[in-house]
């Protein structure tokens, strides 16, 4: 999971980028970059952090490097990988290739499998990997060397080829392109204001640049912007059909953005009323996890007529999301820095957290020992998803089974052996459908199910 853009404008527009990838940074905080074109020629600056440790927002010199009208960027959140291993300042994107000698810039949403044909295939026609790991690069690759003269000929003909889940945009001859993978898995969006038209991720971030929302790109839809807007747009794939990753209505999308048709606030406001009518609670209070079960917290305390207190203050100093880091973070310790209890709403009280999901359980686990150490009564959990028991291969760094909670114990034994709590519900599947206000066949339900799109 991963945040893009690509911005054409009428003026310099490097900090337009970086405007927008603040606004992406919830989708990755391991690195940024961004590559700016003027008159075919690409400069790129990208590195490890945050977005305004890479780009700091008072250093003007920085933007000054990146001079041009066109441009993309990328946030990134590493997924499946090997484990523990250091990434280098090369495989942070946007990625450069050639195509005839002329320079591209990629960046890249998603995760691709079933890549070493393809590798061992480039690396044939001559073309030397940076990076042994990195699936974007395959990407690439297959583009700085392919026979075709055009490079969106290439680009349709690389297309179909890549299995997985991507969102892409492309920076080439002035032009900035965007890509969706014929399932629509990961979201992009177009958006337009002021002599401006963005690619975005989430349309959450159009508001900072003050642009309208326009539309979702569509699954297996290829659009190409230059200076006057829209050049082309088309669809490159065969039986094109929506099917969105659920997890990003559940966690990784703001609640501000709309995609796959709908506003990511809606599912999860659905979705707390849902589980209250599931899985009702006697408690004195309920109260969220910050910040992931927030918007699950008040529906779900409406409909049982609890109310709603702050017992949990989380550190707006730190951060970073808990679940998006590192694979080798411990992940205890930075809850510890992040959440701290309130003891006054909680000691002497029957308490029950809403969040919007158990992965690992690492963060339920130190939340119930916070709570019954500061005296709470009775802790109950409530989540706004239903168990998940499979892994992912397209793009969230969940890659196998082991490291699942729920693939590896009922909920029974998570309440009392794991997280050790009074009580615990999860949304079932069917009302976390009913939720998202979809059809069943247009989301991708893979680590709950088993079943992947193809």
């Amino acid at each position: 999971m991963c945040g893009i853009t690509g911005i054409v404008g009428t003026g310099d527009i490097a900090k337009q980028i970086y405007y927008n990838l603040v606004d992406l940074q919830h989708r990755g905080q391991q690195g940024c970059g961004m590559a700016v074109s003027k008159d075919g020629f690409i400069k790129v600056i990208k590195n490890k952090g945050m977005v305004y440790q890479v780009f700091p927002d008072d250093d003007d010199e920085i933007f000054k490097e990146l001079p041009g009208n066109c441009g993309i960027g990328h946030t990134l959140y590493s997924t499946i990988g090997k484990s523990g291993e250091i990434k280098q300042t090369r495989t942070f994107q946007p990625l450069i290739g050639y195509f005839y000698d002329k320079p591209f810039a990629l960046a890249h949403n998603g995760n691709l499998i079933e890549l070493e044909g393809l590798r061992e295939e480039a690396k044939r026609k001559g073309y030397q990997f940076k990076s042994e790991v990195s699936d974007t690069e395959v990407i690439v690759a297959l583009l700085s060397t392919s026979r075709e003269t055009d490079f969106i000929e290439a680009l349709k003909k690389v297309l179909p080829r890549l299995k997985g889940a991507f969102a892409l945009t492309i920076l080439f001859d002035d032009k900035v392109i965007g890509v969706r993978d014929k399932c629509g898995i990961r979201p992009l969006c177009l958006g337009q204001g002021n002599g401006t038209f963005i690619l975005s991720s989430e349309s959450c971030a159009l508001y900072t640049l003050e642009a309208n929302f326009i539309r979702e790109i569509e699954p297996g839809e290829i659009i190409i912007l230059g200076k006057d807007g829209i050049e082309r747009q088309f669809i490159w794939a065969d039986s094109p059909c929506l099917c969105g990753c659920i997890i990003e209505l559940i966690y990784f999308a703001r609640p501000d953005s709309k995609i796959f048709g709908q506003y990511v606030q809606g599912y999860r406001e659905r979705a707390g009323t849902i589980l209250a009518k599931e899985h009702p609670v006697e408690a004195d209070v309920v109260m969220p996890i910050p910040e992931s079960g927030r918007i699950y917290c008040d529906p779900f305390a409406a409909v049982l007529g609890i109310s709603v207190r702050e017992g949990i203050f989380r550190n707006r100093h730190i951060p970073k999301r808990t679940f998006i880091s590192p694979r080798d973070t411990d992940r205890r310790k930075v809850m510890r820095i992040k959440l701290h209890p309130v003891r006054p709403v909680i000691h002497g009280k029957s308490v029950c957290v809403t969040d919007d999901s158990i992965i690992r359980a690492n963060v339920s686990s130190e939340v119930s020992r916070m709570l019954r150490n500061e005296g709470a009564t009775e802790v109950h959990v409530r989540i706004g998803s239903a168990p998940i028991r499979h892994p992912c291969c397209f793009g969230i760094d969940m890659p196998t089974r082991g490291e699942l909670i729920a693939a590896n114990f009922s909920v029974e034994e998570i309440q009392r052996r794991i997280i050790q709590v009074d009580s615990l519900g999860y949304l079932s599947l069917r009302g976390m459908i009913e939720a998202t206000g979809l059809p069943r066949e247009n989301l991708c339900l893979g680590c709950f199910t088993g079943e992947y799109p193809e």
